[in-house]
């Protein structure tokens, strides 16, 4: 892949901008807080992805957009934050199967490699920085939060997540893995729940990483089941950086949000777990391992040979489904039988089993 050749302009000379209340009258603190404001990354809602699919969710509606228009106005303000965009952006990655990311995002190696180059300019640049005099501190440049969408046979054995994590020039200070309701094994069977562990031991975070946060997803329905994995992970979970030291987590200081999406994704309507008329509410739960003293690394170790895999014990008695007479109806079924997404489960299989007799 042929490398970015992006390089700044010349900043040896440029206006003091001293008739600029933004210059002469405010304190570069405050500055700092409007051009962050300006370039953090949105959501493109002129390019919302359709609400019958894998990824749509709540902060992933859309691509994330940052608008650069302020970078452009003089060179003073390009030299206080040309590497905000790159700094505030949450950086995302899906290992996932092809048709459970946007189309667009499918190919996790391929974004690797390209992120690789652009880190790569954005180094560069800021060493020419360091030689003309223009105030930074020799420190390598920190990007932004990582987010990992990745589904548990693709996480577990671990070498993936650590290929992202080793990106070059990839220096975040959190990391931040998502794993959806759709990532566990053999959710369409409605099994219980389990995450084998072998990746807690495999992964090692870069030593920029001060926190990592996992996002426990499943159904309002099985959040009996969340809470068990939550605790234990909570409990047996400790992460390593390369530099040895470890991230812990506290069950005083989860979160828990609730979000409700479509039923229909892969062209199936999962009718199973309506709690309306094509809509699934969630229960997430969100753990964070933080940066423990130097001391922590060696009681770490112990930990470390525990079985790290965390599932529901045997003989849990899980709620059941809202509906037990079909697990799902597919797309084709529903079109051939004029069945509407706000048509009730029973009345759409009926009108699907009526369709096909005729």
């Amino acid at each position: 892949m042929s490398q970015p050749t992006l390089h700044p302009p010349d900043f040896t000379t440029y206006h003091d901008q001293s008739q600029s209340p933004l210059f002469s009258t405010l304190p570069p603190e405050i500055r700092t807080e409007i051009f962050k404001y300006t370039l953090s990354p949105i959501e493109d809602k002129t390019k919302l992805y359709a609400k019958e699919t894998y990824w749509a969710r709540p902060g992933y509606s859309a691509p994330h957009k940052t608008y650069t228009e302020l970078l452009r106005t003089c060179k003073l303000v390009y030299a206080e934050s040309w590497f905000m965009p790159f700094a505030l952006a949450e950086h995302s990655f899906y290992i996932v199967a092809r048709d459970r990311a946007p189309s667009t995002r499918a190919n996790w190696r391929w974004e690797k490699e390209q992120m690789e180059g652009w880190l790569k300019v954005l180094n560069d640049i800021h060493r020419e920085g360091q030689d003309q005099g223009q105030g930074h501190d020799g420190r390598k440049v920190e990007v932004g939060d990582v987010r990992v969408f990745a589904q548990l046979y693709l996480l577990e054995p671990g070498m993936l997540l650590q290929s992202v994590l080793d990106t070059e020039h990839l220096l975040p200070k959190r990391v931040h893995l998502t794993l959806r309701y759709t990532d566990f094994w053999y959710w369409e069977h409605n099994r219980p729940l389990y995450i084998g562990g072998k990746w807690v031991r495999r992964v090692r975070f870069p030593e920029s990483v001060k926190a990592f946060a996992v996002d426990f997803e499943s159904l309002e329905r099985r959040k009996g089941e969340v809470d068990i994995l939550v605790s234990q992970a909570v409990e047996k979970w400790v992460f390593r950086r390369k530099d040895g030291r470890t991230l812990a987590a506290k069950s005083a200081e989860l979160a828990t949000t609730k979000w409700t999406g479509s039923s229909m994704f892969g062209g199936e309507r999962w009718i199973r777990d309506e709690v309306r008329p094509g809509e699934l509410d969630y229960y997430v739960v969100t753990a964070t391992w933080k940066l423990q003293p130097p001391s922590a690394a060696d009681s770490a170790s112990e930990e470390e040979k525990n079985d790290m895999t965390v599932r529901v014990p045997d003989g849990y008695r899980q709620l059941p489904p809202s509906f037990t007479g079909q697990i799902s109806i597919s797309r084709g079924e529903m079109e051939r039988a004029r069945v509407e997404m706000d048509t009730p489960a029973e009345q759409a299989v009926n009108a699907i089993m009526e369709a096909m007799e005729e």
